[in-house]
């Protein structure tokens, strides 16, 4: 993965635990030495491994600090100067989800060894589905987290529920429902 990735890694657990918190996360994964620089591809071992490490270091589990990292990403990308390209992607959560292959193919030029998921909206009686497909294993969680993020980013609710494994259809399938927000008090179709 780029380095952009790990980077927001360690802006996520700076912002929620420390520099020193950091330093012995990178640490324990081995990689204490390692400059980690936004436009380098780095070998996905390396961000399992800061996973993990900071999942021991901060006592939680693996898909909760996943979780965390997603909704954090969409935030720490717009601060790095990917605003623009959000912004491009679409005017609401279901426009923006809808555009997400396109927005990661803009990135591929940027960042041409990058491996990019695909993503797939389909429109359910009451409800989107979403369906990941990634090579990439056991990130489901932090897309769980990115769409929280992106839903928050665009004054929306939604209920995400993580409902089909890739173990079992060799991609994760996701339920996206638009529910009310606090303030409203009233309900919004998903259609």
């Amino acid at each position: 993965m780029y380095g952009l990735v790990n980077r927001a890694i360690e802006d996520l657990v700076v912002s929620i635990a420390g520099a020193e918190t950091w330093k012995r996360i990178r640490a324990e994964a081995g990689v204490e030495d390692l400059q980690l620089l936004d436009t380098t591809n780095y070998s996905d071992d390396i961000t399992y491994r800061l996973v993990a490490s900071a999942s021991e270091v901060l006592e939680l589990s693996a898909e909760d600090v996943l979780h965390a990292f997603g909704r954090h990403w969409v935030l720490y990308t717009g601060r790095e100067g990917w605003a623009n390209l959000f912004a491009a992607s679409g005017d609401d959560f279901v426009d923006f989800l809808r555009n997400l292959d396109e927005m990661h193919s803009r990135v591929n030029t940027a960042m041409p060894d990058g491996r990019m998921p695909e993503f797939t909206l389909l429109a359910e009686e009451g409800r989107h589905v979403l369906e990941y497909r990634s090579d990439r294993e056991g990130l489901a969680p932090m897309v769980v987290g990115i769409l929280s993020g992106l839903a928050e980013q665009f004054g929306e609710s939604w209920s995400i529920e993580h409902v089909g494994l890739r173990e079992e259809h060799g991609f994760d399938r996701f339920h996206l429902t638009r529910v009310a927000l606090p303030h409203s008090g009233e309900l919004h179709d998903a259609a």
